[in-house]
C-alpha cells in the first residue's frame, strides 16, 4: 500500500496515516467519477464538481494519554485548515488532492481507552490528484550571454536578444498542465518562452529577491503574481505581467522548447493532473 498522509495547509503539519498512531483500514479516495456537462440531449463535456471521499483509519497508541495526543493533534490539524478555508492535500503516494477533512465517525469509543475506529469525510472542490515535476534552468555563464547586435549585419526586433538561451521542457502528462514558475533575480523585466507562448513580468528583481507565478488553483481570480524581498516580505505584483500575452496558459503535453535571455535563472513545476492517484511512481 502506498504511503497516505494529510498535510495542513496553515503550518505545513504532516499527519501520516500509514504510520501507527493513525493506519488507513479503507475507504473510497482512489476512485474516481466524471460527470456529464450536457446540452440539448447531448453530452458536450466531462467535468469533476465537488466531491466527498471516506478514509477509514484506526489510532490507537499504547497509552492513554499518547491514544488522547494522537486524537487531538489530528483533529487541531484538519479544523485550522477548515477556519482558514485553505485546503490542505491528502498525499496518496507522490500525488495529492487539495481537500478538506469535514468529519470524523468514531467508533468503539466506549470499548477501549487507547484505541478506536474513526471515518474521515474528505471534501474537495477540485477533486483532480496532481504530480508535481520540477524543472530548473540556471542562468547562464557571461560569456554566454553575448550581446545581438555584435553578431548580426541587420537589425533585428528587441524582443529577440530576449530569448537567446534555449533548454526543452518534457510534460509527461497527457493533458495540457498548470504551473508554478519561480523567478530569480537580478534581473529587469524578465520574458521566457514556452512552447512560443510568452511569459513575462514587466518588474525589477534585485539581488536575493525573486517572483512567483503561480496557476495551481482552480480559478484564474484565486491565481497569483507575487515578488517576494530578500526579507521576506511579499508584494503582489499581478499588474506586473504582459497583459498582452495570457500569464496563465497551460504546458502543453509533450517536450517544448524554452527560451530566455540567459541572464536569470528560473524554475517551472508542473502540476499534472488526474482523476485518481497514479498507481505507478515516477
Amino acid at each position: 500500500m502506498y504511503d497516505i498522509s494529510y498535510v495542513g495547509a496553515t503550518h505545513g503539519e504532516r499527519i501520516e496515516l500509514c504510520h501507527w498512531p493513525y493506519m488507513v483500514n479503507g475507504g473510497d479516495i482512489l476512485n474516481s467519477e466524471f460527470e456529464e456537462v450536457e446540452e440539448n440531449d447531448r453530452i458536450q463535456d466531462w467535468e469533476k464538481k465537488i466531491t466527498d471521499y471516506s478514509l477509514q483509519i484506526d489510532i490507537s497508541a499504547v497509552s492513554e494519554k499518547a491514544f488522547q495526543e494522537a486524537v487531538d493533534r489530528l483533529e487541531d490539524i484538519t479544523e485550522k485548515d477548515i477556519v482558514n478555508m485553505t485546503p490542505g492535500k491528502l498525499y496518496v503516494g507522490s500525488s495529492y488532492m487539495k481537500c478538506w477533512i469535514v468529519g470524523t465517525g468514531k467508533d468503539r469509543w466506549l470499548n477501549d481507552l487507547c484505541s478506536i475506529s474513526n471515518e474521515l469525510t474528505v471534501k474537495s472542490d477540485y477533486p483532480y490528484w496532481i504530480t508535481e515535476e520540477k524543472f530548473e534552468y540556471l542562468k547562464a555563464e557571461q560569456s554566454e550571454v553575448t550581446s545581438p547586435w555584435l553578431e548580426f549585419p541587420y537589425d533585428f526586433p528587441y524582443e529577440y536578444a530576449k530569448v537567446r538561451n534555449l533548454q526543452y521542457i518534457q510534460n509527461n502528462n497527457y493533458t495540457a498542465s498548470g504551473f508554478k514558475m519561480i523567478i530569480y533575480g537580478p534581473c529587469i523585466n524578465p520574458l521566457i518562452r514556452v512552447a512560443g507562448h510568452i511569459y513575462e513580468l514587466k518588474t525589477t528583481l534585485y539581488e536575493g529577491e525573486y517572483a512567483v507565478i503561480d496557476s495551481s488553483t482552480r480559478y484564474a481570480k484565486d491565481r497569483k503574481i507575487i515578488k517576494v524581498k530578500a526579507d521576506g516580505t511579499q508584494e503582489d505584483i499581478y499588474n506586473s505581467r504582459n497583459k498582452e500575452s495570457e500569464i496563465w496558459e497551460k504546458i502543453p503535453p509533450g517536450r517544448s522548447t524554452v527560451s530566455w535571455s540567459g541572464s536569470f535563472g528560473f524554475d517551472i513545476i508542473l502540476f499534472n493532473e488526474r482523476g485518481t492517484p497514479r498507481w505507478t511512481l515516477r
